[in-house]
């Protein structure tokens, strides 16, 4: 049992999917705190968004942003 903050609303107790959501936004270090103005930030409504969401939202390394900007500047040569 984990503190997942004021703001989370658990999913009825059979929707496996939604569970399994809340597990991977945890494992990754998502919970449902918030300072109590604005909630906890935007969180992906369904199982097949989490993906696409922790690409986006979790940090890259210095490799990863490196990768990033050399094909952002490759696609600007192709032009």
């Amino acid at each position: 049992m984990v503190d997942m903050g004021l703001d989370f609303k658990a999913p009825k107790q059979k929707d496996v999917k939604q569970w399994q959501k809340v597990q991977l936004l945890y494992s990754h270090g998502f919970t449902f705190h918030s300072c109590g103005c604005c909630g906890p930030g935007l969180r992906p409504a369904e199982l097949k968004d989490v993906e696409a969401f922790l690409a986006n939202t979790l940090p890259r390394s210095a490799g990863e942003a490196l990768l990033a900007k050399i094909n952002a500047y490759a696609r600007t040569r192709k032009r």
